[in-house]
């Protein structure tokens, strides 16, 4: 078998869960979230693109898909033990840096270290391609939260306000000059 077509096989994003610790109505998958954080991802390069923000649209949009791909090996590893000191933290992100080329083996050298570079370039968040895919990320969690909420599970908000103040709060500069085109005047919550 081609290792190409092998790749296209794998489907195993779409079958990690994540908030694999609350109880949801509606359950959203690894590959479902990386969708939305592409597609939020689309609409906040048009708001860029307008305030004449130059940004690489190809790199953006590819990164948004892999952002998460390791959760594809480790699953969705919860948040409350994932932050639950930078130990754990810090082992997290080092397993992850070492497996996330099983993610990407069966593809070609040259596309695999793209890839692979592209996620860890996200995970360091140094450049204003990987900012763009956190908010992205995070407009992601926010709209899933205000799903939850719409139909009463209540556990989802905490996590939708504190979402919610950490975006407002961001103080990127290309952010301050596209937030009022996105984010309400008020937040309240």
């Amino acid at each position: 078998m081609n290792d190409a077509f092998e790749h296209f096989l794998d489907r195993s994003l779409a079958h990690v869960t994540r908030f694999n610790g609350k109880p949801q109505h509606f359950p959203e998958s690894v590959a479902e979230h990386s969708f939305y954080t592409a597609y939020f991802a689309s609409v906040i390069l048009y708001f860029l693109r307008n305030a004449g923000e130059e940004v690489d649209e190809a790199k953006v949009m590819k990164m948004a898909i892999v952002h998460d791909a390791e959760e594809g090996f480790s699953g969705d590893i919860v948040n409350p033990f994932k932050h639950f000191n930078d130990q754990i933290l810090s082992a997290i992100a080092s397993v992850n840096e070492q497996t996330i080329g099983f993610m990407f083996e069966h593809l070609p050298q040259g596309l695999r270290e793209e890839y692979i570079n592209i996620w860890k370039e996200e995970s360091v968040q140094r450049t204003k391609e990987a900012q763009v895919v956190k908010l992205a990320d995070r407009f992601s969690l926010v709209s899933k939260c205000y799903e939850e909420m719409k139909v009463g599970n209540d556990f989802f908000r905490p996590i939708y306000e504190g979402e919610l103040q950490r975006i407002d709060k961001l103080n990127y500069p290309w952010w301050q000059k596209i937030k009022a085109d996105i984010m309400p005047p008020t937040l309240g919550i």
